[in-house]
């Protein structure tokens, strides 16, 4: 069924966009009986204000999804009914409303969810084109590489690698498709097709900027004794030193070293957080409401011409780059653990 979407944009945007209105309907509802569920649970203490967050975080997403269409609907009237939406001027301006769009989400979770990151202070991508290898170990996480580049780049158009599940939001396809993006499919069984979607991403780069999670999921332990499974057979060398992580899961090499070798002159930014950990499911988002620990950052910029060229020597180069940066991860959760 999945396949079958993603791959009939209209019958999925279809389906995805006319669901919108009885979904923000029933989470209307939602918002209703949670009040109800607050007031049961405030005479037994147990955090009454839980499940109306949740609620309003829910209708907050389903509403700016219906206003990301809307606005969409506009540009599209707007360039002459698509003629013109692949111009650099429509290019830019859908380039900013995805930027507000994503920020507006992330501004729902802060007010609603009581979620707090803390953005770096500085930080100097420059006018591109660069690359951004992010950590992936939640929902909202993916939102970051976006709003880092909006607040600190604000004229680099980023171009995502995302997972295709992500075309069931109507707003992400939309603008997702008009924009020089490519939604993989983790489960193919053609990977060089999709990594060769990978590197044409890198034609006619200019100043824009290439996005990754090169994890290509949440870690949990029995996905990194499986990666280790896959890495110690095809690779033994490669597993000896990715054999460490502990908070991290391997890179999946093929999206990121053929970004790197598409775009030799380009900058790598890694990007690692602590604190999204608990968004990693709606099971946790709901135990965790509200959210209590700020969510850190921490960006490492790597020049271009200290990346290796050889394919092989990269990746050894990435790896331990990456294992750094599960470092770091390992210093926050002791600091925490040491202060808690």
């Amino acid at each position: 069924m999945l396949s079958f979407f993603h791959s009939h944009s209209f019958v999925r945007r279809f389906f995805t966009v006319g669901m919108l209105p009885i979904a923000i309907g029933v989470a209307g509802i939602y918002v209703v009986v949670s009040i109800l569920i607050a007031i049961f649970l405030f005479i037994f203490g147990d955090k009454p204000d839980r499940h109306i967050r949740l609620a309003l975080m829910l209708l907050w997403y389903l509403i700016m999804e219906l206003v990301g269409v809307l606005i969409a609907l506009i540009l599209w009237v707007v360039t002459m009914f698509g003629s013109t939406i692949s111009s650099d001027r429509s290019q830019r301006v859908h380039a900013t409303v995805q930027y507000l769009w994503v920020a507006s989400i992330l501004g729902g979770a802060e007010i609603f969810l009581r979620t707090k990151v803390n953005f770096p202070n500085t930080v100097t991508f420059g006018n591109g084109p660069f690359i951004i290898a992010a950590q992936h170990s939640s929902f909202f996480d993916a939102l970051i590489p976006t709003i880092l580049i909006g607040k600190y780049s604000g004229n680099v158009i980023p171009r995502h690698v995302l997972k295709s599940d992500l075309l069931l939001s109507p707003s992400l396809d939309i603008y997702g498709n008009r924009l020089p993006n490519q939604f993989v499919n983790r489960g193919s069984k053609n990977s060089e097709q999709e990594v060769d979607g990978v590197r044409r991403l890198a034609d006619d780069l200019g100043s824009d900027a290439l996005v990754i999670f090169p994890e290509g999921t949440f870690r949990t332990q029995d996905r990194y004794e499986r990666v280790m499974q896959k890495i110690t057979i095809s690779h033994p060398d490669r597993a000896e030193r990715v054999r460490g992580f502990k908070y991290l899961l391997p890179i999946k090499p093929g999206g990121l070293l053929a970004m790197v070798n598409a775009s030799p002159e380009s900058d790598l930014f890694l990007v690692a957080h602590r604190g999204f950990e608990a968004f990693g499911s709606f099971k946790e988002i709901f135990a965790n409401i509200p959210f209590t620990n700020p969510v850190e950052m921490y960006i490492k910029q790597i020049p271009a011409e200290i990346i290796p060229n050889e394919t092989g020597e990269c990746l050894r180069f990435i790896d331990f780059e990456w294992l750094a940066l599960d470092k770091w991860l390992e210093s926050r959760v002791v600091s925490d653990a040491s202060t808690s």
